[in-house]
């Protein structure tokens, strides 16, 4: 059950932070403590009920068995001699299932993971932003020709650059937006505001 809730706590991190990154490139969107939170609680929630539907799934191979001798509900047939470990998987399911959920009403559970999801997120960006800081494009130099067109290149950089480095982010191993992350981040955005609105 350990290995269980250490993938589904990753998983919850991970989503949390590719859901910040896309929104912060794409979409310019922030996000304040208590939103990221609340997208904590959701992707817990939702892999909570991942488990219980595998658990469910498990007791009806199960039933199955005991009514019929075998059951095909998956593409491997079990029969009456896998019943122990199929009881054991439900448990286990069962387990992580029960734990996400008492992680999910947990204010300090959630607001570690979101803090852990909020660095890493803006790391990430940081990190890319470094990188394209040395590419020569923008490094630029003393020329005239450079100075000349710095304002250019800049607006440049943030409507086509920082588009095309949000889909790197996104595509690079470990980066992969999990299912509905980007569907999850919709979640109560707060609009940046513009120079000069009051």
């Amino acid at each position: 059950m350990e290995q269980g809730l250490l993938v589904a706590d990753v998983a919850a991190r991970m989503t949390v932070k590719n859901a910040i990154i896309m929104n912060a490139l794409k979409r310019r969107i922030d996000y304040d403590g208590q939103q990221i939170v609340d997208m904590v609680r959701d992707s817990v929630d939702e892999l909570a009920e991942e488990r219980e539907r595998d658990a469910r799934h498990i007791e009806r191979m199960r039933g199955e068995i005991r009514n019929t001798g075998r059951s095909a509900w998956s593409e491997s047939e079990y029969g009456n001699d896998d019943n122990r470990t199929l009881r054991h998987r439900q448990e286990v399911y069962e387990g992580v299932a029960a734990e996400l959920r008492r992680r999910a009403a947990d204010p300090e559970y959630l607001e570690r993971t979101a803090e852990r999801a909020r660095a890493a997120a803006w790391e990430e960006i940081g990190d890319s932003l470094k990188e394209r800081a040395t590419h020569p494009y923008y490094a630029g130099g003393d020329s005239p020709e450079y100075q000349d067109a710095r304002d250019s290149r800049i607006q440049l950089f943030i409507e086509r650059d920082l588009t095309e480095l949000m889909q790197q982010v996104k595509d690079r191993p470990g980066g992969k937006s999990e299912k509905a992350s980007d569907e999850g981040a919709e979640a109560k955005p707060r609009r940046r505001r513009k120079r000069g609105e009051d």
